[in-house]
């Protein structure tokens, strides 16, 4: 049986570390789930790095078992909270996109690609850039961090053994 989380789990322990302005690295960190268990996610960790992070949101997992692999639209959120709340793009560009953002997409697609075990669908994915994001339902936000984020989106098929055991994961190199 495939799950999802569990592979990208272990891919996403393989990511670099991401150096911010300050040259401090970070490791990327990955979850999952609804906007509530984001909320407490974030909320377990107000006094620690809790960033970047790469979170997966709730989608439905399409399987063909006979052909030992899912299909699944995947849509992930890569965050980094914003030091910048009060600039505009072009300073968050320089500072937040450029040097830690951007470098994480590309690490993101290239361990997707390389795992040995996942791949984007036709290579074709989506890609949005938001500077000083916050879901927002009404008056209320819904995210508790204010973040700048690049929204990953793509189908992406995961792949077993043709006995139904998991595949071994490739180690990747970025």
């Amino acid at each position: 049986m495939i799950i999802v989380e569990d592979i990208l789990k272990e891919i996403f322990s393989q990511l670099p570390a991401i150096k911010d302005s300050n040259s401090v690295d970070f490791l990327p960190k990955f979850n999952w789930g609804s906007q509530n268990t984001l909320n407490l996610y974030l909320s377990q960790f107000k006094k620690s790095v809790k960033y970047p992070l790469i979170w997966l949101t709730e989608t439905v997992d399409e399987s063909d078992i006979y052909a030992h692999k899912l299909e699944k639209p995947v849509k992930l959120i890569l965050a980094k909270q914003s030091n910048h709340p009060n600039n505009t793009n072009p300073v968050i560009w320089e500072t937040e996109f450029s040097s830690i953002l951007n470098p994480l997409l590309k690490n993101v697609i290239t361990s997707i690609e390389k795992s040995g075990v996942t791949s984007i669908k036709d290579g074709k994915y989506k890609v949005t850039r938001l500077a000083n994001y916050s879901e927002n339902e009404g008056a209320d936000a819904k995210t508790i961090d204010n973040w700048n984020v690049v929204v990953f989106e793509a189908t992406v098929i995961f792949r077993e053994k043709a006995d139904g055991t998991a595949k071994c994961i490739n180690t990747i190199k970025f």
